[in-house]
């Protein structure tokens, strides 16, 4: 028992070792602990020539990812961008392929857009033309010098006679007479012309936009019009009963005469607010009364502002030694956060040594009385209640633990993901074979958002009890909680 004990003491320093020299490792190595961070958006562009894998992206002249690959799909360029996580791009904007330089490298450059909404992984991206490289700004500026060497070479063989160039002489001289008559007869009518411009064009947008739209109603209205008249005249629906029928405008006359006698009361009971009397009247009237409704609405909004920023978490964990029976442990955790440093923490554990039950015996054998003891386990739900402090990245609780006092510390780093903790309660245990308070320690490492791995070492004090046990757990929080309530009512409905 001794040499097992040294072995399994020997394992967890080994592990805890392992979990140190792991961390070392990726902080000094500034290498990431799960996959690649940060999302990934996509790209169409027409052409993506010298846009290479790992190439910078950039927003305003800073660097936010790299391109991560570059594909080509129905005679496109498919370009995937791995943008950092800390970096949210709101959507409508758009990205472009940028040259660093006059003969730099190529990025890709984005700039966002002014929607509230922002871009999620997997989403694609607007692209804009890209800028041209140096080879097509180098064809395109041959191109221009050949259009304009053929028309020099044109010009140069119609201005070579004489006659031709008399002939354009004479066109100018004519072309400037008419255009020097039409600018006179312009500057003199100016004004006339730009009303009549500005009539013709509201008249022609009116009759485009709106003659049908005008005559349909109009032939709606008449036909509507033609068809409550001729009901009306067959004594049909409220008008016409009131017209034709007496017992309708006797009853409308009684109805007229309650309405007149409501008025009058209404008119007494403003009389009795002015004057001060009555519950509504000192409201409106007593100072004091009005500062006292004040000061209850004040409170009132202040426990609503509690209210809401007082967060949720919700957790479910289940843990499986791997020593002894193997029975699984579950665990359900509430935690409720009115301050970043102070929380509360409830819990419900299905604990399998939960109720131990000792049944002594006398029976004979042989003659001679034996006293026989039977224990029996069984499965036990237990209460945890705690109360949380937060000090920088340690937490200190206290409170109930598996139905007993017990206390806890907490150290967490890499931003919360892992987490090392040390508990111990049930000092005085009614378990046989616990004679010493149960100590616990554990190592637990968030994967995700909502999913964490666990692993530690139960019951450390106690010979015979003591294991190692791995763990895995789902915590949701405030906003995971109304998504799902959301969904929840409305496939009920």
């Amino acid at each position: 028992m001794k040499t097992f004990k040294t072995e399994v003491r020997v394992g967890v320093a080994m592990f805890v070792a392992l979990l140190l020299l792991a961390y070392m490792t990726f902080t000094v190595g500034g290498l990431p602990f799960v996959g690649e961070e940060g999302y990934r958006l996509r790209v169409l562009f027409h052409t993506a020539a010298g846009l290479a894998k790992k190439a910078p992206v950039q927003i305003a002249g800073v660097k936010v990812g790299q391109v991560e690959s570059v594909a080509l799909v129905d005679d496109a360029a498919e370009v995937t961008l791995r943008i950092d996580s800390s970096v949210k791009i709101k959507k409508g904007g758009f990205a472009a392929v940028r040259t660093s330089g006059f003969l730099g490298d190529r990025f890709v450059e984005i700039t966002p857009g002014r929607e509230s909404a922002v871009l999620a992984d997997g989403d694609r991206l607007a692209s804009q033309d890209e800028v041209p490289g140096m080879e097509d700004l180098m064809n395109r500026f041959a191109n221009i010098a050949d259009d304009v060497k053929a028309v020099t070479t044109a010009l140069r063989a119609i201005f070579e006679g004489g006659q031709t160039k008399a002939a354009l002489d004479e066109i100018l001289a004519n072309t400037r007479s008419l255009t020097g008559e039409i600018d006179r007869w312009v500057k003199q009518h100016r004004a006339s012309l730009g009303r009549s411009v500005a009539h013709v064009e509201s008249f022609t947008r009116t009759l485009d936009t709106r003659g049908a739209t005008l005559i349909a109603r109009a032939q709606s209205l008449v036909d509507s019009l033609t068809q409550i008249s001729q009901k009306i005249e067959r004594g049909e629906g409220t008008i016409g009963k009131l017209i034709y029928d007496e017992a309708s405008y006797k009853k409308l006359n009684t109805a007229l005469d309650d309405l007149g006698s409501a008025l009058k009361g209404v008119e007494a009971i403003t009389q009795k607010i002015e004057k001060g009397e009555g519950t509504v009247g000192k409201l409106f009237s007593d100072d004091t009364a009005y500062e006292n409704l004040n000061a209850a609405l004040s409170g009132f909004d202040k426990t609503l502002n509690r209210i809401e920023r007082f967060k949720t978490h919700v957790g479910f964990k289940t843990e499986w030694p791997l020593e002894g029976d193997g029975e699984q442990k579950g665990t359900f955790t509430l935690q409720l956060q009115p301050r970043s440093d102070k929380y509360y923490l409830l819990g419900l554990v299905n604990d399998p040594r939960g109720k131990i039950t000792e049944t002594t015996r006398v029976v004979t054998v042989n003659g001679r009385p034996t006293t026989t003891t039977e224990r029996t386990t069984e499965h036990k739900m237990k209460f945890n209640a705690q109360f949380g402090k937060r000090m920088d990245n340690t937490d200190l609780r206290i409170g109930l633990m598996e139905n007993t006092a017990g206390l806890g510390v907490d150290y967490a780093f890499w931003e919360d993901r892992f987490r090392i903790s040390l508990d111990a309660w049930d000092f005085n245990s009614d378990d046989p074979e616990s004679d010493r308070a149960h100590l616990r320690f554990s190592t637990a490492y968030t994967l995700l958002k909502h999913m964490t791995v666990e692993a530690g070492y139960d019951q450390i004090l106690n010979p015979g009890l003591d294991s190692l046990f791995l763990g895995f757990g789902i915590r949701f929080e405030d906003d995971d909680l109304k998504y799902l309530l959301g969904s929840l009512s409305g496939f009920t409905q």
